[in-house]
């Protein structure tokens, strides 16, 4: 099966090697590579050009329209049976194709995902994620992010297809967060997920880069907008319990996200509003430790995980 790889950028050159060469070393060779460049000027376009590789397309946008449109644009341009997707800064491991592309002959899965390397540069802190779901998992999905983000996923063709009606809808570009979450929990509503449990990449998480995908007001308007389009199946099959969990997932994920940029403020105030939920010992250590900054919770938020 051919896989179509798509990789979103945005004046990463110096960052775009590492992950070119990540997918040019895979041992699953039947792949193609498409680049999206949302209107660099760091020469992006040059360095890929010179490459000369007709494993490799490129597409450049006219004006400058954030990853999930470029990754729209990309799937649009693709023709494998297989979409992958990996940012320009992150590293897949060698294999991370073979082992993935496997799991696609049971035909009623659409999605596979992995195990990831989340790699804090700024700290030298490197912290695997090990997947914990799979097969019908639409219910769990509406109350967590269970997959996680675009890296580790493989999705099958028909299942993108089915779940979206106009090209420019597979990664809703009306959530300003959250659109990877928002296009699983379509997907799972009508098929099979599988996963490889070890990390097959690293994810870099680098203070300056990831200001904008972490800006803790994008992530609280795209957590109202989600309630909104699945209110319905919301209300009808999650429990009152479920609710209050999937509040509580809520409130630490925007932690979370506050703590990487070292907000401290917002991430205190979100661990508390979570532990209000559950009063559990988890979020109350963590709301404590998030005063004294990112280092030490990031430290403890993955030994809590």
């Amino acid at each position: 099966m051919l896989v179509s790889v798509i990789i979103p950028t945005y004046n990463r050159q110096k960052y775009l090697k590492k992950s070119l060469d990540s997918v040019l070393r895979q041992t699953y060779y039947n792949y193609e590579i498409i680049i999206v460049d949302d209107n660099s000027d760091d020469k992006t376009d040059d360095y890929v050009r010179s490459l000369n590789n007709p494993k490799i397309r490129y597409f450049k946008n006219n004006f400058t329209m954030l990853a999930p449109t470029s990754r729209n644009i990309g799937i649009s341009h693709s023709k494998g049976e297989l979409i992958a997707f990996l940012d320009d800064d992150d590293e897949w491991y060698h294999d991370k194709l073979e082992k993935q592309v496997k799991l696609f002959k049971n035909s009623n899965v659409g999605l596979v995902y992995s195990g990831v390397d989340l790699f804090f540069e700024d700290f030298n802190l490197t912290y695997p994620s090990s997947p914990k779901l799979k097969g019908h998992i639409y219910k769990n999905m509406l109350i967590k992010n269970y997959i996680g983000a675009t890296p580790s996923v493989i999705i099958k063709r028909d299942a993108l297809n089915n779940v979206c009606k106009k090209e420019n809808e597979y990664f809703d570009p009306k959530f300003p967060a959250r659109q990877d979450y928002d296009l699983w929990i379509r997907i799972t509503e009508t098929w099979e997920v599988d996963f490889i449990s070890e990390p097959l990449l690293k994810q870099y998480y680098r203070n300056s880069i990831n200001r904008i995908s972490s800006n803790v007001n994008n992530h609280i308007k795209a957590h109202a907008l989600m309630d909104n389009k699945y209110k319905l199946f919301i209300n009808s099959l999650l429990s009152f319990s479920d609710k209050n969990t999937r509040l509580y997932n809520q409130y630490l994920f925007i932690a979370a996200q506050a703590i990487k940029i070292n907000e401290k403020k917002i991430a205190t105030k979100y661990y508390l509003e979570a532990f209000k939920i559950k009063r559990d010992l988890k979020s109350l250590i963590m709301c404590i430790i998030s005063i004294f900054g990112s280092k030490l919770m990031i430290k403890l938020r993955y030994y809590f995980k």
